[in-house]
C-alpha cells in the first residue's frame, strides 16, 4: 500500500540519484495515478520551502513565487494534455517545470559550464503541443492508411495476414495460417511529432520514435526475417529457431535471434548507434562483424566502428518511456530532438552556445514549457511560427 511516507522516500531517492530500478518503476506508477496529484504538488512545494533539496538560497523566493503563481492560475476545467500530466497532473507539471535548473524530484534539468545563466524576458507565447501516436501505413500495393485516423479493427488483408489496429492504438500483424511465400512489403513511418508501436508477423514488437520508419514483409519467409529501419526504433525480437532476424539501417546490418536492442540511424546524426539491452547481436559493417553484449553500444560512422563497453540504457530508452534525457548532451543534440518531436525548425545565428545539459523532462509538455526551461538555462532565441532561432 502506498503511503505519503513511501512517496516522500521515493522522491528523495530520485532527487539524490540513489533510486533503484524497482523503486523508479513504483514512483512512475504513482505519478500516473491522478489521485496523488495534490499530494505530490504539495510535497514539491514544501520540500523547496524547507530546503530538503539543494536549492540556492538566493533563488528560493523567486522559485516559490513562480510556483504559487502557476499553481493558483491553473483551473481544472482547462483541457489537460494526454499522458502523465492528465487530469490533476497540471498542478504537478507546473511545479516541476518551474523549478528547472534545480536538483528537484521527478524532473530536473541543469546546465554545465562556467558562464552564468542570464535572466531573459518571459517566454514567447506559443501553443505547439507535443508529439503523439501518429503514423502512416504503406501497404504492398502502394496504398496508404493514416493510422491515427483509422478505426480499431481490421485495416487490411495482406495475403494470409490480417493487419489489425488494436484498442490501445497499436498495430498488429496477425497470420491466419497457411503457406504464404509472397514478400508483400509494408512500411510504417512516423512524421516529425509522431511515434508508434507495431507487432510484426513473428511476434516481434517495434517502437518507432519520431521521423522514423520500419519496412518489413507482411509474412516472413521460412529462412529469414529481414526488415529495414530509418530514424530510431527499439525492437524486442521474438526468438524463432533457425530463422535469423536481420535489420538493415544506413550502412549497417544487425543479425539477431531473440533479443532487445535500440537502433538510432537518423541521417542528421554523425553515428548510427546500436545499443544492446538483452541477448546478443552481431553488427556487420561491410565485410567486418562485431558481436555485442548487453549494455554495449556500437557507434558506426562510414567504416569506423566504436564499441562502448558500458552505456546508460535508461538514457538510451528514455524516448520510448516518454522522456527526454539530456544528460551530457550539447545544445545541437537537444535541438535535433526537439525538432523531431515538436515539428519545428531550428536555426542558429552566430556561434553555437557551448552548453552541456544534465537531467531529464517529460515529452508530453508543450513547446512553451521547453522554451521556458531553455531560457532558464541561458539560451537566447527568437521564435517565429515554427522556426526557433538560437542566438550565440
Amino acid at each position: 500500500m502506498i503511503t505519503p511516507e513511501i512517496l516522500q522516500r521515493l522522491l528523495d531517492e530520485y532527487a539524490m540519484g540513489t533510486i533503484s530500478p524497482e523503486d523508479r518503476q513504483q514512483l512512475l506508477a504513482i505519478l500516473r495515478d491522478p489521485q496523488w496529484a495534490d499530494e505530490v504538488a504539495g510535497m514539491l512545494q514544501r520540500d523547496l520551502e524547507t530546503g530538503r533539496y539543494d536549492v540556492v538560497a538566493a533563488e528560493l523566493p523567486e522559485v516559490q513565487q513562480r510556483i504559487r503563481q502557476r499553481l493558483s492560475g491553473l483551473t481544472t476545467s482547462a483541457p489537460a494534455p494526454r499522458g502523465i500530466f492528465a487530469l490533476g497532473w497540471r498542478k504537478v507539471a507546473a511545479a516541476v517545470i518551474l523549478v528547472a535548473g534545480l536538483s528537484t524530484a521527478v524532473v530536473y534539468l541543469t546546465r554545465s559550464g562556467k558562464q552564468p545563466a542570464t535572466k531573459q524576458p518571459a517566454a514567447v507565447a506559443v501553443n505547439i503541443g507535443p508529439g503523439g501516436n501518429k503514423a502512416m501505413l504503406t501497404l504492398s500495393d502502394g496504398s496508404t492508411v493514416p493510422l491515427d485516423q483509422a478505426s480499431d479493427g481490421l485495416i487490411a488483408q495482406q495475403g494470409n495476414t490480417q493487419v489489425v489496429k488494436l484498442a490501445n492504438g497499436r498495430l498488429a500483424y496477425q497470420p491466419q495460417g497457411g503457406a504464404d511465400t509472397a514478400m508483400r512489403w509494408n512500411t510504417i513511418s512516423t512524421p516529425r511529432g509522431g511515434e508508434y508501436q507495431v507487432t510484426l508477423p513473428d511476434g516481434t514488437k517495434a517502437w518507432l520514435n519520431a521521423a522514423s520508419s520500419i519496412t518489413f514483409p507482411a509474412a516472413f519467409a521460412q529462412h529469414e526475417r529481414p526488415i529495414k529501419v530509418t530514424g530510431e526504433v527499439y525492437l524486442e525480437v521474438a526468438q524463432v529457431a533457425r530463422q535469423p532476424f536481420m535489420v538493415t539501417a544506413r550502412n549497417v546490418t544487425v543479425n539477431v535471434l531473440g533479443t532487445s536492442f535500440n537502433i538510432n540511424a537518423y541521417n542528421d546524426e554523425t553515428y548510427t548507434k546500436i545499443t544492446l539491452v538483452t541477448g546478443s547481436v552481431k553488427v556487420k559493417v561491410h565485410s567486418r562483424e562485431w558481436q555485442l553484449k548487453p549494455g554495449q553500444q556500437a557507434g558506426i560512422s562510414d567504416t569506423i566502428v566504436n564499441i562502448q563497453a558500458h552505456t546508460d540504457i535508461e538514457q538510451i530508452l528514455a524516448w520510448k518511456n516518454g522522456l527526454f534525457n539530456f544528460n551530457g548532451a550539447d545544445l545541437p543534440t537537444v535541438m535535433r530532438q526537439l525538432e523531431r518531436w515538436y515539428g519545428i525548425q531550428v536555426k542558429y545565428e552566430g556561434p553555437v552556445p557551448g552548453i552541456i545539459f544534465k537531467g531529464e523532462m517529460y515529452k508530453n509538455v508543450n513547446l512553451s514549457d521547453v522554451i521556458e526551461m531553455l531560457k532558464a538555462m541561458g539560451v537566447k532565441f527568437t521564435l517565429q511560427d515554427s522556426t526557433l532561432t538560437v542566438k550565440g
